[in-house]
């Protein structure tokens, strides 16, 4: 297969210059072929991606998925028919523990416990895996194949299976010991993280990945550096990654460039090199990884935005749009973990269709090639799960769909929770998300953003804003102000979980492309503005 595809590569460099082989000379002959392969290399980049699903592999031990059909009906067959056009698998567990056929790394055969379903070693008895099945069906379907690679997972932190013996074998290539993170609530419970100054961890990355794309039919690698993203002593302990440390991962990096290209060449087709990084090149520069530098020194052929731990205000346009500058497609993240209704409104419960579809159509605005959904999946789970999912990924990769679809809008809600993550807080900005504390008889004044015109909306269109609030009296009525809206004070309400939440009518007209200010008073001490939806109706 490479050889014919190399004699395609060349005859297509010679063909385009109107010389033969001979005339060319060997030195020209290898320029030819490298001229030709970049320009595969760029229309590769640049393919449609309207979505980019993300498998986070843990599919190869769901009960029940122990043959091919069977493991493909779980999460890959359901994806036929939608938006999707690029399918991610990932095969890490923990640092050099993999779920993909390795005599580099460790592979992940544990049966025991939550793993008893594992069907890892049925399936490489058979010579094959879930990455393998994974390639074969995208490209069955005319759909890009991805290798996931995480860069430094720590699973293996509090799930002992996924523990590798690479670690235990030298304890210095790890940041702490379980016992030593005991005494901790922050990130320092994240013991197990792989410490990159460390000189084994360069080589036997550089290892791994040409393992694989010698051994794997894939389009291409993706380096996942949100999973999770600490590299560094420092960074681990909470301070900024130094210069010399981001010079680290960007040496890296470039190693990494060498391997895929040494290995675009040999198979004589172009093979992508893709990352996933933090939503803005300051919080990328916090954990030490210098997005522009990447760029400008085309270390990577594409890109993925954030971990989709806020939503509707993804701080997306500055890195889409540097990005841009430099030829490479941005796609930016969707987490179900950042559509969550988490307390004080909901009990980790899933949002609504309708937020993926705002969240989706606000990034389409920031000038996205395309959305990357994470932990979203058609299986395992109900029928209901199931349907939900394939919804999604039907309609978000369409601004058209997006643009006829009953759709929600809202101010991301970072509840309790996600600000304390462990990592979230390092690698998102969560500065302008509620909840917002509000003064007692003084307006507080935030801003709900709405990327569609409404304008020339039918008369099937409505609107309907909800309003959440913790703290408040039972017989508080606060005043709600939206754009041109003065709704005044909004009697009653109703009791959602742990808010109280008032409805609103809100006149289509009154809704401007863009920012909407929400100005909201109440009488009580102590009260906070906990959540804002817009709900497009049609």
């Amino acid at each position: 297969m490479a050889t014919s595809r190399r004699t395609f590569l060349l005859g297509l460099a010679a063909g385009s210059a109107g010389l033969g082989a001979g005339r060319l000379g060997r030195n020209a002959l290898w320029a030819s072929e490298a001229t030709a392969l970049a320009a595969a290399r760029k229309r590769a980049a640049h393919r449609t991606r309207r979505i980019v699903f993300n498998n986070d592999g843990d599919d190869i031990w769901a009960a029940g998925a122990d043959t091919t059909s069977r493991f493909l009906a779980m999460r890959h067959t359901p994806l036929i028919g939608t938006h999707v056009d690029s399918i991610h698998y990932c095969t890490t567990q923990s640092f050099n523990l993999f779920t993909h056929q390795t005599k580099i790394g460790e592979v992940f055969t544990a049966r025991g416990g939550q793993f008893a379903d594992n069907n890892l070693e049925k399936f490489l008895a058979q010579d094959t895996d879930g990455l393998r099945m994974s390639s074969d069906f995208a490209h069955e379907h005319g759909m890009e194949s991805i290798w996931t690679l995480r860069m430094n997972d720590i699973h293996d932190a509090w799930t002992p299976e996924f523990r590798p013996q690479w670690k235990n074998a030298d304890p210095s290539r790890t940041m702490s010991t379980l016992d030593n993170a005991k005494e901790f609530q922050d990130r320092r419970r994240l013991w197990s993280l792989v410490d990159f100054e460390h000189p084994d961890v360069e080589p036997r990355l550089l290892d791994i990945i040409r393992e694989v794309l010698v051994n794997y039919h894939v389009d291409g690698i993706e380096l996942d550096f949100l999973r999770a993203p600490f590299y560094f002593r420092t960074t681990y302990e909470g301070l900024a990654a130094t210069d010399a440390q981001t010079a680290v991962l960007t040496k890296l990096v470039r190693a990494i460039r060498q391997v895929v290209l040494q290995e675009s060449q040999r198979q004589g087709q172009p093979i992508l090199l893709s990352a996933r990084v933090p939503s803005t090149v300051a919080l990328g520069r916090k954990i030490g990884i210098d997005i522009t530098r990447w760029l400008q020194d085309r270390l990577v052929d594409v890109l993925s935005a954030g971990g989709g731990y806020i939503t509707f205000d993804l701080p997306v346009k500055q890195l889409v749009d540097l990005a841009h500058e430099h030829d490479v497609p941005v796609y930016p993240c969707l987490s179900q973990s950042g559509l969550m209704y988490r307390p004080p409104r909901g009990a980790n419960t899933k949002q609504p269709n309708e937020a993926w579809l705002g969240a989706a159509a606000r990034l389409w605005n920031e000038g996205a090639d395309g959305i990357y959904t994470f932990n979203l999946f058609p299986g395992p789970g109900s029928a209901e799960e199931r349907i939900a999912a394939q919804k999604v990924l039907a309609t978000i990769g369409s601004s058209e769909r997006l643009s006829q679809s009953t759709i929600m809008y809202a101010i991301s809600d970072a509840g309790w929770w996600m600000p304390s993550h462990y990592w979230a807080k390092d690698v998102a900005d969560f500065s302008k998300a509620l909840p917002m504390p509000l003064r007692a008889n003084e307006y507080e004044r935030t801003s709900l953003y709405v990327p569609e015109d409404l304008r020339g909306a039918g008369f099937n269109v409505t609107a309907e804003l909800r309003v959440d609030f913790t703290g408040l009296t039972a017989e508080s009525n606060p005043e709600i102000l939206f754009g041109s809206a003065n709704f005044g004070p909004t009697a009653s309400g109703e009791q959602i979980a742990e808010v109280r939440r008032f409805v609103c009518q809100v006149p289509v007209q009154s809704i401007a492309q863009g920012a909407n200010r929400v100005m909201v008073k109440t009488q009580a001490n102590g009260a906070q503005l906990a959540g804002a939806e817009l709900w497009i109706r049609r």
